[in-house]
């Protein structure tokens, strides 16, 4: 008994440890526009970690909904990713990652480098009102970082901008989970 509970609260650790480097990666954003508009890039070279560790160990379907999930509530909880697009993109991105995942193999490498970009790709569901509402989302810039960082905004809402984030993000998340198989060997050893 006492060894699935500590299985669980390293999953849940896992889970949190992911949430909250998708969370510091949003302070990449204090540096300027092009910076908030690509923090997916950098959660998802931060986040690899702990969804390499999490997916080596459950190798079951559920690893995305749940690192998923837990983005979604915290952005609930926080007033982040406004609107039910957003967070259905952050969901959607984690089921996506394992249904990948689960086709591919969920005890494999390469389970992980297919699903991980799914997941990561998600998490521009807390910036896509920056495309999907642009007016919106420029008022709330000249709010809460002045005029200047909402003039610097516009430039980025195209969909070429969006288009180079999805294919950085995804390429980093590759890159992540072959960092991690490299660094993390006893990781690594759990998967084919």
């Amino acid at each position: 008994m006492e060894k699935i509970l500590l299985k669980w609260y390293s999953a849940v650790g896992m889970g949190l440890l992911y949430m909250a480097t998708v969370f510091a990666a949003c302070f990449f954003g204090f540096i300027g526009p092009a910076c908030w508009a690509f923090f997916p890039v950098v959660a998802a070279l931060l986040g690899s970690g702990a969804f390499f560790w999490l997916s080596a160990r459950w190798q079951k379907f559920g690893v995305g909904t749940f690192a998923a999930l837990l983005v979604c509530l915290f952005c609930l909880a926080t007033g982040e990713a406004a609107g039910f697009l957003s967070k259905a993109i952050i969901v959607a991105g984690g089921i996506i990652a394992d249904v990948v995942r689960l086709l591919v193999g969920n005890d494999s490498k390469k389970g992980l480098y297919a699903a991980y970009p799914f997941l990561a790709i998600g998490n521009i569901g807390w910036i896509v009102n920056l495309w999907t509402r642009p007016q919106w989302y420029l008022d709330g810039a000249v709010e809460e970082m002045g005029r200047a960082y909402a003039d610097g905004m516009i430039k980025l809402q195209n969909p070429a901008t969006l288009c180079l984030c999805i294919i950085l993000t995804a390429a980093v998340a590759v890159l992540g989970i072959w960092l991690c198989g490299k660094v993390d060997k006893k990781s690594a050893k759990l998967l084919k």
